[in-house]
């Protein structure tokens, strides 16, 4: 498989409250594959967000229906990058109550 592929499916994967990806939000702050594994970083804007699971389960879908092991780390976002999510989510929010920000 190459793996290019793969990358490119994590790539797309979408927020499920915001029209924008995971990667242009900056939560998904670093994927690799190595070997037989994916290693993601997630970036959080806040502790405890209520869709943490959901969104990194998001990803490890696509990690496993590929066949490879998923390993994912979290940390919380920098100043600098907690207000470009917020741009972005903001400017792309699809509706309802803001979850952040």
């Amino acid at each position: 498989m190459d793996k290019e592929i793969v990358l490119k499916a994590i790539e797309y994967v979408e927020h499920t409250a915001i029209n924008a990806t995971l990667k242009d939000l900056g939560m998904l702050s670093k994927i690799e594959i190595e070997g037989d594994e994916i290693k993601a970083e997630f970036a959080f804007p806040f502790p405890n967000i209520p869709i943490k699971d959901t969104l990194i389960g998001s990803v490890k879908i696509i990690a496993d229906s590929f066949g490879y092991k998923f390993n994912a780390t979290e940390r919380l976002m920098t100043p600098e990058e907690k207000q470009h999510f917020l741009d972005v989510e903001h400017a792309n929010w699809k509706g309802g109550a803001p979850a952040c920000g």
